[in-house]
């Protein structure tokens, strides 16, 4: 899931405010003024590989079409991963690959 070692090295450490949310396939820079905005980055801030493309409007789709709203404490578990969109892929190829 990772571009680089060093991409993968700063979102596993909280040296740098790099982050990855799974369930968006998305990455970040947070911002340090104590709120849970990001700015998405597109390529790797060291290689400068495109990053894989964020799945974002995927997900609240497939929320929608369980019947389910984003705040719901009955998401299935695999909605909160990267699992949701690993499974969809293997199945039909709607989602955006990812390629580095």
């Amino acid at each position: 899931m990772y571009c680089c070692t060093e991409m993968k090295k700063q979102v596993q450490t909280s040296e740098l405010p790099i982050i990855f949310i799974p369930k968006f396939r998305e990455y970040g820079i947070q911002y340090l003024d104590g709120g849970s905005a990001i700015q998405l980055i597109e390529y790797c801030p060291w290689c400068g590989k495109p990053l894989p493309e964020s799945l974002r409007h995927q997900w609240f789709d497939a929320i929608e079409k369980l019947g389910l709203e984003p705040d719901d404490y009955n998401i299935p578990s695999e909605y909160i991963s990267e699992e949701w969109y690993s499974r969809v892929a293997v199945r039909d190829a709607e989602l955006p690959p990812i390629s580095f």
